[in-house]
């Protein structure tokens, strides 16, 4: 590589970016001075932070150089439990078609046997088979819609098991299942903390693809956050699914892209000049539909 870049240490550039600090009273002023060391880091001449979440110290340093930079702003949809006095109301507010679509889907799936939803603690139960169901789905889905990432490598997986296997993290991770005659046809990885549940990954088996058991399971697991009287948050990342539910509820991040020194600054240039030119390229098939994200940029360029 010509240009040398400071990340967080995550699989994709889907994660939000944020410095572990213990609430308390030197909070900012601690990660005031991890944000300068990173900013004054003569070795790298890009620093990239995905989803920086607006109102936090780290938001407001970065803002403070937006100018050498790109800062790009980002919505995050949740649904806020708060909203709601009880889940038929909350339910009631999806748009009419998309709850004929989920009841439809539920009767056409119970015709086939016996469904049902299992939820399991992975440090207290044996949740590696899930964890293979999840990236088998999602790799045979990266194949089909021609998606690439780290996500997939042996290390990844390594990762996932060791962290949801370790017992320290004993319910602070929740799989639910979502099964025909006991089988999995699709999961879904939820992060608990007081007050919110976080979607993490979720996957189907694409056999059962026209029951969209991905949105069945996914009415399950923001069922039982609301229940728990909590939010759910749906994370980074694009998809219907997720206004549907949320509605008009989420909270502002900001994609920052920030160059560290003139070597930085070129790639900047550079970038636009390809975005150019793929876009002129590129302009018949984007018309054709809508991409999710930026489809003019990967991962490796600001």
């Amino acid at each position: 590589m010509l240009w040398r870049s400071i990340r967080a240490l995550a699989p994709d550039s889907s994660v939000p970016s944020d410095v572990l600090v213990e609430p308390g009273p030197e909070h900012n002023e601690i990660v005031a001075r991890v944000w300068k060391r990173l900013h004054s880091e003569k070795r790298a001449d890009l620093l990239n932070l995905p989803y920086v979440r607006a109102g936090t110290e780290l938001h407001a340093q970065a803002s403070q150089v937006r100018s050498r930079g790109r800062a790009e702003r980002l919505e995050i949809a949740v649904v806020r439990r708060a909203r709601w006095s009880d889940w038929k109301s909350l339910r009631q507010s999806l748009p009419s078609k998309s709850r004929k679509e989920l009841d439809t889907c539920n009767r056409r799936l119970s015709k086939l046997g016996r469904v049902s939803v299992s939820i399991f603690d992975p440090a207290e139960s044996t949740g590696d088979s899930l964890i293979d169901y999840l990236f088998d789905w999602k790799k045979k889905w990266a194949e089909k819609t021609g998606r690439q990432g780290n996500f997939f490598s042996p290390r990844i997986r390594n990762f996932m098991v060791s962290l949801l296997r370790d017992p320290r993290t004993s319910g602070q991770f929740l799989w639910f299942a979502l099964c025909v005659d006991e089988m999995p046809i699709a999961v879904n990885l939820i992060a608990v903390e007081k007050t919110c549940v976080r979607g993490m990954q979720a996957a189907f088996d694409d056999a059962y693809g026209k029951f969209t058991p991905g949105s069945i399971l996914l009415e399950h697991v923001v069922k039982w956050a609301f229940d728990s009287n909590r939010d759910f948050d749906f994370g980074a990342g694009g998809g219907k699914y997720k206004s549907v539910w949320a509605g008009e509820s989420s909270y502002a991040n900001t994609d920052f892209r920030i160059a560290t020194s003139q070597w930085g600054k070129l790639a900047f240039l550079l970038a636009d000049i390809r975005r150019w030119y793929r876009a002129n390229k590129s302009a018949a098939a984007l018309k054709s539909g809508p991409v999710a994200g930026n489809p003019l940029r990967t991962d490796l360029e600001p």
